[in-house]
């Protein structure tokens, strides 16, 4: 299986990058073929504006336009960036995304990233969207953590939904829609007090975990 591995954490030395470093040592243990966009090691630039193309529209120029123009000219209409993390995209089987939860979705330069690179023209179209994305027949998994328990991501806790339907806009709206089988995601609640027994033991049923992603009989929240 070809993984492309995304992932957001500004600390080398967080529970986020042991999560990242464990599931890359599983895919790579496993005879998986892996390539990583690290997003704040590669200092990528998550503002989408006309330098993200060869040619600018001009001055009033359409962002999502733009796009559409871009990937019709086979791609090469996108700067070196973005060409480079959509040509991941086109040979990968299972998508990871990786990034800690702040304000119930992902850091800015992770949305940033889709923004640039979930082009229309690329993973999407007005004629092709959910079951007809241009990213049908892939698949993607979300890996995530939280300060909070996981009591308070209930509908009868502090923040009313769980991690899950805090996640909508990500996992219904950006990667369904681009046509993705979306995997129930990877969620490690109370970080910020939780012991070293309880995070190794996140690690471990992280790599449980990744064996039923990679299992005939996986679990997906969205399945075209």
């Amino acid at each position: 299986m070809n993984v492309f591995f995304i992932y957001a954490h500004e600390d080398p030395k967080s529970f986020g990058a042991a999560m990242h470093n464990r599931a890359l040592s599983y895919f790579e243990r496993n005879q998986h073929k892996v390539v990583v966009s690290d997003l704040y090691a590669s200092g990528f630039h998550p503002i989408a504006a006309k330098w993200d193309f060869v040619v600018s529209g001009g001055a009033h120029q359409n962002y999502m336009l733009e796009q559409r123009r871009a990937a019709g000219e086979q791609e090469g209409g996108f700067a070196a960036d973005i060409k480079d993390e959509i040509a991941k995209i086109r040979v990968a089987d299972l998508l990871v995304i990786e990034f800690p939860l702040w304000w119930s979705a992902p850091p800015a330069i992770m949305k940033g990233w889709f923004d640039k690179v979930f082009a229309m023209g690329v993973t999407w179209d007005g004629d092709h969207r959910y079951g007809k994305g241009l990213l049908a027949g892939k698949q993607v998994l979300v890996i995530t953590g939280t300060g909070d328990s996981e009591s308070l991501y209930s509908p009868q806790g502090l923040h009313k939904a769980t991690v899950t339907q805090h996640l909508y806009p990500l996992l219904h709206s950006t990667l369904a829609h681009a046509g993705l089988d979306v995997h129930k995601p990877f969620v490690a609640h109370n970080l910020t007090a939780a012991n070293d027994d309880e995070l190794q033991k996140y690690l471990l049923d992280l790599e449980s975990y990744l064996d039923v992603v990679v299992s005939r009989n996986p679990e997906f929240i969205y399945k075209h």
